[in-house]
């Protein structure tokens, strides 16, 4: 057997590996703050359970992905006769989504240009803030699959296949409500002037990014016509607004859980902002300043899980590109 060839089969085994432990560790994290009775006794069980009776109250009911994914496992392992099979589907199924979030954010990583390295830091930086985002939450599948979908939208624009970006926003719709923005990730992935020396019939990126924003839309829409009026639940009694972003603002907790998951990691991207790769500056402005806004206004910033999106997708490759003089940037990555 080839030696180069053997050694690329063991590089590819080792990396497997460091992202299923790494997997196993976020995940045994967040189960060891919950407990297993939590899964199958729990509010974790009581949620799904409504989720397919179709009475989880809005938002979670338009969430669908990932329970119905789910409930194949747990009748896979009941089948099988594996003890306590609804705990034990729960977590094996969050240890296969984390494991896949670590595999793609190498690869997305290394696409940017980053070095193999500091791709590897990155995941342990992730590893970081994901086991520390578990505040007032359950396992939260619909939260990990959007980080997974942001991220090969990511590595689906870097090797300008634009039009995988059409069935990962179907799922990404059908997962969770905030995958929005991914359409957009593609429409500004390439410079004005990209757009100016191409006639608009010949350019590559129009259809795919219209497909996928009518697709959101519909979906969006079609989930609610289904399943119909929802109660809406509040964040333990405020609502959406200014009276949830001072409930956020001056709640000690916010700012604790923020620094246990992100840490310096926003700053130090900021501060080496000049460095990164054209496409990297692009989705840091679709993507990092409508979310933190958004959410601030919408959501508990003390679950601090919903800002792992920006941090897979900007905020730490940024901050490695301060740290790091990137191995390559292909000529061929949009924006370059």
């Amino acid at each position: 057997m080839n030696r180069t060839y053997l050694q690329s089969i063991l590089a590819v085994a080792a990396l497997l590996l460091a992202c299923c432990l790494f997997g196993l560790f976020t995940t045994s994290e967040h189960v060891s703050v919950l407990g297993l009775s939590y899964l199958d006794q729990g509010n974790q069980i009581l949620r799904h359970q409504n989720m397919l009776s179709g009475t989880a109250g809005n938002p979670w009911q338009y969430r669908i992905l990932p329970d119905y994914l789910v409930q194949g496992v747990i009748r896979a392992f009941e089948h099988f006769g594996v003890p306590r099979p609804i705990a034990m589907a729960f977590f094996f199924f969050r240890v296969l989504q984390d494991s896949a979030v670590f595999f793609v954010s190498f690869l997305y990583y290394r696409k940017l240009g980053l070095s193999w390295a500091h791709a590897l830091m990155g995941l342990s930086l992730l590893a970081w803030g994901m086991s520390y985002a578990h505040y007032g939450i359950d396992l939260q599948f619909s939260t990990y699959f959007d980080v997974l979908f942001y991220l090969l939208a990511g590595l689906t624009i870097l090797h300008q296949k634009y039009l995988w970006i059409v069935p990962i926003t179907l799922l990404a719709a059908l997962n969770r409500e905030t995958s929005g923005l991914i359409p957009f990730m593609l429409l500004f992935s390439l410079p004005l002037s990209s757009y100016q020396e191409q006639r608009p019939s010949k350019h590559p990126l129009w259809v795919p990014f219209c497909a996928s924003l009518a697709l959101y839309l519909f979906i969006f829409r079609a989930l609610r016509l289904h399943y119909g009026h929802q109660e809406f639940i509040t964040a333990f009694g405020h609502l959406p607004g200014l009276d949830l972003l001072h409930y956020n603002l001056f709640r000690l907790i916010t700012w604790d859980r923020l620094f246990a998951t992100l840490g310096v990691i926003p700053i130090l991207a900021l501060v080496g902002y000049s460095k990164w790769p054209p496409v990297l500056k692009r989705f840091f402005w679709v993507v990092v300043p409508a979310w933190f806004l958004i959410h601030a206004f919408c959501a508990i910033m003390a679950e601090s899980r919903v800002f792992l999106v920006p941090q897979a997708l900007v905020l730490i490759p940024g901050a490695l590109f301060l740290a790091s003089r990137p191995s390559r940037f292909e000529e061929t990555t949009p924006g370059s």
